[in-house]
């Protein structure tokens, strides 16, 4: 993609944003938090100043970008506390239920995959019902591991597939689906 070039008459950063959305109305405003740094960012210390100025700004939770190791999420989450950050931080979870969905979103999204997890899903990658089961599964352990730790809920990106996800739902005990 090209490099993003700000607009003349345009806003810089996503906290002015914020501020602007609340000053045309009573919105509850929700940002976006990077466990394993913004592409853009000098560092993951400044995405968690960068949490802490949105939230300045109006913001009142956060949702992360897909990640699949809860330390990012939780050492994310610590940083912004350190600071001051209060709002919730929501995890944003993407059950991968395919092959080609795990390489195009590693390199869209620079999200580090695990190198096992990687070499569990390639040993079933010719058996779609086993790569969706075990999507399932990573998936339902790390929202597990997440909760445990204190998580204040958490965000699926479903990609219009909600399958996957109604599956973790009721396996972390939240909802049965007939």
């Amino acid at each position: 993609g090209s490099e993003w070039v700000q607009h003349p008459e345009g806003l810089a950063h996503a906290d002015e944003l914020v501020s602007l959305v609340r000053s045309l109305g009573d919105f509850s405003v929700g940002v976006a938090a990077f466990p394993e740094r913004h592409p853009e960012s000098a560092s993951l210390d400044e995405d968690a100043r960068v949490l802490l100025a949105k939230q300045e700004a109006g913001a009142e939770f956060a949702v992360t970008q897909m990640f699949f190791e809860a330390s990012h999420y939780l050492a994310l989450v610590d940083r912004a506390r350190a600071l001051g950050c209060t709002m919730p931080v929501l995890p944003g979870i993407m059950p991968l239920t395919n092959i080609s969905q795990l390489e195009r979103f590693a390199i869209l999204s620079g999200t580090a995959f695990p190198a096992g997890l990687e070499a569990q899903f390639r040993a079933v990658a010719d058996d779609p019902d086993a790569v969706h089961a075990l999507g399932v599964e990573a998936a339902a352990a790390l929202c597990q591991e997440l909760l445990d730790a204190g998580a204040p809920g958490l965000h699926f990106f479903t990609l219009n597939r909600s399958t996957s996800t109604r599956e973790i739902y009721t396996g972390l005990g939240l909802a049965t689906y007939a």
